[in-house]
């Protein structure tokens, strides 16, 4: 259930900052900082991920 919920977070935040990059009076820094931060979202969802998988559903 928690991996669901960051992978929802995850894809809002990567929506939102596509919007931000599409943007064409957008300034270059607000770009470069919207793409780290998808670079960083889908980082933290992978690893979300790979945490969850190591918990064995007992000690849930």
């Amino acid at each position: 259930m928690i991996p669901d919920i960051g992978v929802m977070i995850g894809l809002y935040i990567i929506t939102r900052m596509v919007a931000l990059i599409s943007k064409p009076e957008s300034k270059t820094f607000s770009r470069i900082m919207a793409w780290i931060t998808i670079g960083v979202t889908i980082i933290s969802v992978i690893d979300l991920f790979s945490k969850a998988s190591s918990i064995s559903p007992g000690r849930l």
